[in-house]
């Protein structure tokens, strides 16, 4: 699990003015979510059950109202409307039914459809959150 933003914060600007002379104003952590290439070095490691447990463990029922899925919707190249990036990366559309930008007249039309979730909804919901 990624550690506290605000105190890896501090050692990041530190160490990054220090050894590169760089500046920024924010960190953001996430956490690795268990998809695409990080879901097949876990495979090949055989660390994906461990790692899925690790999430689970520290799910966080706080974070919900603040995930990604809630709020915000993520579109493909082809107008295909996604609960967000990580299942448009897995091809995971809306589980109402596969809408598009084209057959929709306002995001208000998709207020009532079902988020889809899956094993790696653990990966924004677990710890600090990651959305």
């Amino acid at each position: 699990m990624p550690p506290d933003e605000t105190e890896l914060q501090v050692k990041y600007k530190e160490e990054l003015r220090q050894v590169f002379g760089i500046e920024f104003n924010s960190l953001y952590t996430m956490t690795n979510m268990p998809i695409k290439r990080f879901a097949d070095f876990l495979v090949r490691r055989g660390e994906m059950a461990s790692y899925m447990e690790l999430l689970v463990r520290h799910f966080n029922a706080s974070n919900v109202d603040s995930l990604m899925c809630r709020n915000l919707l993520s579109i493909n190249y082809d107008g295909a409307i996604f609960d967000c990036d990580f299942n448009q990366q897995l091809a995971l559309p809306l589980r109402s039914q596969s809408k598009t930008v084209f057959d929709i007249d306002s995001c208000d039309d998709l207020l009532d459809s079902p988020i889809n979730t899956d094993n790696h909804c653990y990966g924004c919901a677990a710890g600090k959150g990651s959305s």
